[in-house]
């Protein structure tokens, strides 16, 4: 049986004491919290509305997810049920978990953070920054790796990424297994995701700066936000806290499927984290303490195809209008991992939700219902 209980985290925001995966039991949470003299009482209801928020989340199969929330700065909910790949052990806020595709919302601040500073153009072709690439690629912009609009053919798709998910490329590796392939369209024609373009927008970043790509993220964003739980796998320090991964397949769960190396989706992918290192990201973001008003405004808005229509992407994040508010959000994926992260703009208030497996509970549905519970939390 799966553990369903909610444990919520010490390192939360609004609480200072060991979570409940130390002390055993929520009752043993409940009575260290009321014995720690420094937590005041509408701590200790924060704590426990958090955990009635996150109880509303159903595991959907999942063997095991966990979940936070940001509101105007606040962390509101932090914590974890299910299994981290033994049925001893519940995640918590702190469990580290691969996020997938969630990176590339990192690749895109780093691109726009740099164009602030002079160091480069996101209208400018992708050449300007990365030489010996094939001819079709050069006049793509980055503006169009960005948007998915680059037409670029794809090197990880359903066929191979097993394969290519424990392999420890080097992205010149990468763009080799596709230099030889046609582009799918004209830079700019239409939409269509892709992992290749973030590959080289990491490297467009090393070229203007002349930083590897992974300390350029720990510097000027895991660094300052306080995120130390979050990197690539080989500068992550697990020590018993990471989620073991589990991938759906013919009607059962593969529970050894391999493993997410730094290098096999780097830029585009290659990152581990955990919720208590995502909702510190959500709080520097409500504060702008990291990314400046203008780097946030224009990263976060629609892009546009080459005619002129929607592209119905933005630059390295999805935007949406949802009851005239602006939604911004990512999901990730791994060969046992997947997550999703959203942010309304407009309040704001931010969601993350890990799970340690994929191919069968959708993180967007478990989202939708924390969103869901916070609504009700406010009417109660």
């Amino acid at each position: 049986m799966l553990k369903r209980n909610w444990t919520c985290s010490a390192d939360d925001g609004f609480l200072r004491t060991r979570n409940a995966a130390a002390s055993g039991s929520r009752r043993a949470f409940l009575a260290g919290l009321t014995a720690t003299p420094f937590l005041m009482p509408h701590r200790a209801l924060a704590v426990r509305r958090a955990e009635t928020i996150l109880s509303q989340i159903p595991l959907d199969a999942a063997p095991g997810i966990a979940a936070g929330a940001v509101r105007k700065g606040r962390i509101v909910a932090a914590g974890g049920a299910g299994t981290k790949g033994n049925a001893a052990s519940v995640p918590d806020a702190q469990t580290i978990f691969e996020i997938g595709s969630l990176t590339k919302t990192f690749t895109a601040s780093l691109i726009f953070q740099l164009q602030e500073e002079g160091l480069l153009r996101i209208d400018a072709p992708i050449e300007t920054y990365v030489s010996d690439i094939p001819a079709t690629w050069r006049n793509i912009r980055l503006s169009q790796l960005l948007s998915h609009t680059s037409g670029l053919p794809e090197y990880l798709n359903g066929d191979n990424f097993r394969l290519l998910m424990p392999q420890e490329l080097k992205p010149r590796q990468i763009l080799a297994l596709v230099a030889d392939r046609p582009n799918s369209f004209a830079p700019g024609e239409r939409h269509e995701y892709n992992n290749t373009g973030f590959i080289l927008l990491g490297m467009a970043a090393e070229a203007v700066t002349g930083e590897n790509y992974w300390n350029l993220l720990r510097q000027r964003f895991f660094g300052p936000a306080g995120m130390s739980s979050t990197g690539p796998r080989d500068r992550v320090p697990c020590r018993n806290r990471c989620a073991s991964g589990h991938f759906w397949s013919e009607g059962r769960y593969d529970d050894d499927p391999p493993r997410s190396a730094a290098g096999s989706t780097w830029a585009a992918g290659g990152l581990l984290s955990t919720v208590a290192d995502i909702n510190r990201w959500s709080v520097a973001l409500d504060q702008g303490r990291i990314l400046s008003s203008g780097v946030r405004r224009k990263m976060w808005r629609r892009a546009s195809l080459s005619n002129g229509q929607p592209a119905g992407w933005g630059f390295g994040w999805e935007v949406d209008e949802v009851d005239g508010r602006t939604i911004v959000s990512h999901g990730g994926g791994t060969a046992g991992f997947s997550c999703w992260y959203r942010r309304d703009l407009d309040e704001p208030l931010s969601t993350i939700v890990l799970t340690n497996q994929n191919g069968r509970a959708d993180p967007k549905v478990m989202t939708d219902a924390l969103l869901k519970a916070i609504k009700l939390g406010d009417r109660s």
